[in-house]
C-alpha cells in the first residue's frame, strides 16, 4: 500500500480514479449494523471499523459499499490510479453525492490535480 498505509483514518481519506475514470474515495468507517464486504463476502461486525468506498461516476451517480480495511488495501487499491489524501471533511455523504449529480447531457469533467 506504499505511502497510504494507515489511511484512511479520522482525518484524511483517499481519492483515486478507477480504469473506467469513475472517482473511487476510501473513507473510515464504523459499522452501524452488519455488512457484507464485496472483497471477501465475511461479514463486517456492528462497531467495528471499516472502509467505506463511495464510487462517484464520471456520467452521473453514486453508489457506496463496505469493505474490510485488509480486502480495501489488498484488493481495490492496487487498481485505482493517482490515489491521493484528502480531507476527510471533503467525504461528507451529501457533498459525494452532490459531485454525482450531473445537468442531462452534460458530463463531469475530472477533478484538476
Amino acid at each position: 500500500m506504499g505511502s497510504h498505509e494507515g489511511f484512511p483514518n479520522t482525518r484524511f481519506s483517499l481519492l483515486g480514479r478507477n480504469p473506467d475514470g469513475d472517482e473511487v474515495w476510501l473513507i473510515r468507517g464504523i459499522s452501524q449494523k452488519l455488512y457484507r464486504c464485496p472483497g471477501c463476502h465475511g461479514e463486517i461486525e456492528i462497531g467495528a471499523e471499516h472502509v467505506v468506498v463511495q464510487n462517484v461516476r464520471r456520467l452521473g451517480g453514486t453508489d457506496h459499499h463496505h469493505w474490510h480495511r485488509r480486502c480495501a488495501e489488498e484488493l481495490l487499491l492496487p487498481e485505482l490510479r493517482g490515489v491521493e489524501r484528502v480531507q476527510a471533511k471533503e467525504t461528507r455523504r451529501d457533498k459525494l453525492e452532490a459531485r454525482g449529480r450531473v445537468v442531462s447531457g452534460r458530463r463531469r469533467k475530472p477533478r484538476s490535480r
